[in-house]
């Protein structure tokens, strides 16, 4: 009895064990497999910073990469596959110069890219990158910025002097989602990566206004109101 008491739980922390094992290739990416995915395709993350000072945007958040890190997570299998011993992930990246969404499946276990594939009009979440860069962009603009600030000083009864002082967010901006509403020079969104931001001061109110930027021409297309 006494031996067997033992055993009992023996073979449960194995077949525990056993089913990790199993489950690891589902497991989500670490740190350390991104920064190796991302080094497997070459893709390296922009990181366009806005000055803490100055309504001056950084010049790298003017500057469009040709190819945009977007994220990388582990490959989804399909239920034919032995995937038990596989350690894949997928790598997606934006090619600004295309207008394409690249993804790429790799292999971490063996470091190697096994499929590169690129698709029109696919247009996922912003990477933390791009929604700098549309902000960049808009403080870029004379008229948009003059907006902002009577916006900032209509809001707050202060003046916007630092882009510290704005709480903002980006989403994915498709045409065909407001198409009595789009203006020509916005239709290209979709086909093309376009943003709207949603603008707020830091005590969560929000601004009445909210520009698309068009981040494949690097140019503000459309402002819309509330």
């Amino acid at each position: 009895m006494k031996n067997k008491r033992i055993l009992a739980p023996a073979l449960l922390c194995a077949c525990l064990f056993s089913t990790v094992v199993q489950a690891g290739s589902m497991d989500p990416v670490s740190l350390d497999e991104i920064a190796q995915a991302k080094s497997l395709t070459q893709v390296t993350t922009s990181t366009p910073r806005l000055s803490a000072r100055s309504l001056q945007a950084d010049t790298a958040a003017r500057t469009t990469p040709t190819l945009e890190f977007l994220r990388v997570e582990a490959h989804r299998f399909e239920k034919s596959e032995a995937s038990s011993d596989k350690r894949w992930a997928d790598v997606t990246s934006y090619d600004y110069a295309t207008d394409e969404l690249v993804t790429r499946v790799v292999d971490l276990s063996n470091e190697k890219v096994l499929s590169t594939q690129r698709s029109k009009n696919m247009q996922p979440p912003l990477a933390a990158a791009e929604l700098t860069r549309a902000l960049g962009i808009v403080f870029d603009d004379v008229e948009e910025r003059r907006i902002l600030n009577a916006e900032y000083l209509r809001i707050t009864g202060e003046v916007l002097n630092s882009a510290d002082q704005l709480n903002y967010k980006a989403f994915t901006f498709f045409a065909d989602s407001m198409p009595t509403v789009v203006n020509s020079a916005s239709k290209a969104c979709g086909a093309q990566r376009c943003a709207q931001l949603v603008l707020y001061t830091h005590d969560n109110v929000v601004f009445e206004v909210s520009p698309i930027v068009n981040l494949s021409a690097g140019v503000v297309t459309q402002r819309m109101g509330y």
